[in-house]
């Protein structure tokens, strides 16, 4: 089974004549509208993804009108408390949604405090930042993708990195220091952030550690970034024991950029340009199940597709955004959620009367050469994939089987 995965910040989503924040002119007008409305429609046609975060939702009508038309429209829709006034995730999916929770408040008190050895000679004092609920809250839902398998997506869109001035500042005459104290304060929320959603993914984990976890969104910041590490976790120290570093791989997610990267020759990954500089801040992130060393694996990401010729470097461009084209690529990421393991042993019962396990020789099960290839074939049809004959017949055991077409897929 095949699943399409996406991240989508369509930048400023509301109907036509209606201003947003404290803007008392509307964004769009009718025509305005309608372009962003089937530019919006057109994208989502040619990501043909199953489940799509979205970012920047000010009305869930006008995400609807967005699917008009299209086999999207009776698909399942959450949209995270729509107030028209403030951008909010929103989860559009082709598979059911059976729970939905949108989390505002962050579940603890940040402290900063530096090293204790360091305290008197710096002269510093711990204090609590009063940061308390999140920019926009994350959207959770579960979605049944499969009778096996249920999973957890989350979308998310963190704070920006625009200065955080003082109120009543005039952001036309910041100095570099005012600008700089403003984007560190805009760094500040967004690591605070950061730290609430690996507060509530490592929740989640300790609470079942069989459920697949999902993140799409526009993290704001780039994906080596302190605030994306600490959302993913790092890699369990090298000198851990080994049940340790199991346990710990459970928590680490990875970015399917970063995946994609390690197949591809080269890298033009994007998702944003700020003045000249390309960055990719809108991801699709995954949990462990997925991780190709991980020998429990139910899946793997196929390849990674990301939509962002419309995204214009005006640094080298003399050409201009409309105003109904968001300025965000999309990033789409193909799982495959077959779990090679139990479909080798289900293509083989239906050949095997008597049980058998991993550990069980094949030459006990297959004792003429003409049902080894009989077994070869529905093998092939069921994964898509050829297989020569001397591969299969120096499988000693059934669990040879399943790493051969484990690798065979990984190279197919």
């Amino acid at each position: 089974m095949k699943i399409s995965i996406a991240t989508f910040n369509v930048e400023n989503l509301i109907g036509a004549n209606k201003p947003i924040y404290d803007d008392p002119k509307p964004l769009y007008n009718e025509v305005d509208y309608k372009n962003k409305i089937n530019w919006i429609k057109e994208q989502l046609l040619k990501m043909n993804a199953d489940i799509i975060g979205f970012q920047e939702i000010f009305e869930e009508q006008a995400l609807k009108d967005c699917l008009v038309g299209t086999p999207m429209a009776n698909w399942h829709l959450f949209v995270a408390n729509p107030s028209g006034k403030s951008p909010v995730n929103a989860i559009l999916s082709k598979y059911p949604i059976i729970k939905t929770e949108v989390v505002e408040t962050i579940p603890f008190t940040f402290d900063f405090f530096d090293e204790p050895a360091m305290e008197t000679i710096l002269d510093s004092t711990q204090i609590d930042i009063p940061i308390k609920k999140f920019s926009r809250g994350i959207l959770a839902a579960e979605i049944k993708l499969n009778e096996k398998v249920t999973a957890l997506f989350l979308v998310l869109h963190l704070k920006s990195k625009r200065p955080i001035y003082p109120s009543g500042f005039d952001q036309n005459k910041a100095t570099y220091p005012d600008m700089a104290k403003g984007s560190i304060r805009s760094l500040i929320r967004r690591g605070v952030e950061s730290c609430g959603i690996r507060h509530f993914l490592s929740e989640n984990i300790n609470n079942d550690e069989n459920k697949p976890i999902f993140i799409m969104g526009d993290l704001n910041d780039s994906d080596t970034s302190v605030t994306n590490q600490a959302i993913i976790g790092e890699d369990p120290y090298r000198n851990l024991p080994p049940e340790e570093k199991v346990k710990r791989w459970k928590q680490v997610f990875q970015n399917c950029k970063d995946v994609q990267a390690r197949k591809s020759i080269e890298n033009y990954h994007f998702t944003y340009i700020h003045n000249g500089h390309y960055e990719s801040i809108d991801n699709v992130f995954i949990s462990n199940h997925f991780a190709e060393l991980n020998k429990e694996k139910i899946g793997r990401i196929i390849d990674v597709r990301l939509y962002n010729d419309h995204v214009i470097d005006t640094y080298t461009s003399m050409d201009r955004k409309p105003k109904h084209v968001t300025d965000h690529g999309q990033v789409v990421a193909n799982i495959d959620l077959t779990i090679i393991r139990d479909t080798v042993k289900r293509t083989l019962s239906k050949q095997i009367a008597f049980s058998f396990n991993d550990s069980t020789d094949m030459a006990e099960l297959f004792t003429d050469f003409a049902e080894l290839m009989i077994f070869k074939e529905n093998l092939e049809m069921e994964f898509n994939l050829i297989i020569e004959p001397n591969e299969l017949s120096n499988c000693k055991k059934v669990s040879n089987v399943c790493d051969l077409i484990e690798l065979k897929i990984k190279t197919w």
